[in-house]
């Protein structure tokens, strides 16, 4: 039997909810209209030759229910005539009249109040963010402990706009550098929506470059790298004395002001394999451990060198990549 049941009316109304069009009304106080909700019923034969079962599901919908115990839905019904029976009513259509009525037969009351004080708090505070509310309640919702917390991010970029300081110096209540990394991308949505085009660099775009993008400064990328000529390293205007351990850190700015002699890179992500690489001539290898070529785009005098790299067992080889 494919006859709808109380519990496929349920999940009807869950995917309303999974969707967040239970939530989008609350965000402008729209009253939400009455929804129609898919019932499959019996067919006229059924009707006829299984009128104990037609009870049944009428029973389990809730038709003819006492007041204190009907459903959150209203039943249509329509007439049919039983040959035996005579003129009988069978559930033709279900409708959910008010978004209350839907709530409740999900249970999701509860969800709903906590949904509408944070809309009634960025109305409140910053009523720009409203049309990103509508858009992903869902997501505000699961927000909702460090709501208050994000809205005071966009208030004092709001007052400071590109900061020129790192993200640890931000100076707010119950907001560290940790909790705006870990809140990067909405962050970044948020603040697209709040604050004005030249608080905001254009070119910077995404999560990873959340700090670029709004004034922040970001910790300086390193680059660390061994020498595998000695001769190189002897003309590497003092860097390190020719006897010395050529184990190098620079920041990446200060790596592509270098202009060593070399052609030929080696990339490893190993350690070992970095600190055990042998000489060799006009060569230098670098420990890649968490960025990529694009890092050292910047290091012009890269440009032309023959580049490989060890990737698990098997070298890359990448001639004039730079």
């Amino acid at each position: 039997m494919t006859w709808t049941t109380p519990a496929d009316l349920r999940t009807q109304v869950q995917k309303l909810w999974d969707k967040g069009e239970l939530l989008r009304p609350c965000v402008q106080g729209m009253a939400v209209p009455p929804r129609r909700l898919r019932l499959t019923g019996p067919s006229s034969t059924e009707l006829t030759e299984r009128f104990d079962d037609v009870r049944a599901w009428m029973k389990a919908l809730g038709c003819h229910a006492p007041a204190d115990s009907k459903p959150r839905y209203r039943i249509v019904l329509r007439e049919f005539r039983h040959r035996v029976l005579g003129v009988n009513a069978v559930p033709d259509e279900v409708w959910l009249d008010t978004l209350d009525d839907a709530l409740a037969l999900v249970g999701k009351q509860k969800e709903v109040k906590r949904f509408i004080s944070l809309v009634q708090c960025t109305r409140a505070q910053h009523p720009v963010l409203l049309p990103w509310l509508e858009k992903r309640p869902l997501n505000a919702l699961a927000l909702a402990d460090a709501w208050v917390r994000l809205l005071n991010v966009v208030t004092w970029l709001q007052s400071h706009p590109r900061p020129g300081i790192y993200l640890r110096q931000v100076d707010l209540p119950g907001v560290d550098s940790k909790f705006i990394e870990a809140n990067r991308g909405v962050l970044s949505e948020l603040l697209d929506l709040a604050l004005p085009p030249d608080a905001m660099q254009a070119s910077a775009s995404g999560a990873s470059q959340f700090g670029r993008r709004f004034g922040f400064k970001d910790k300086p990328l390193r680059v660390r790298f061994r020498v595998l000529d000695r001769l190189v390293a002897v003309l590497a205007h003092g860097l390190l004395a020719a006897d010395a351990d050529q184990d190098i850190t620079l920041t990446q700015a200060d790596f592509a002001q270098l202009k060593l002699p070399v052609s030929r890179v080696f990339f490893t992500e190993n350690e070992v394999n970095f600190l055990a690489f042998p000489a060799v001539a006009n060569s230098l290898v670098v420990f890649g451990a968490g960025y990529g070529f694009e890092m050292l785009a910047d290091a012009r005098w890269l440009h032309g060198c023959y580049v490989r790299r060890n990737s698990g067992r098997i070298p890359l080889e990448y001639p004039g990549i730079f």
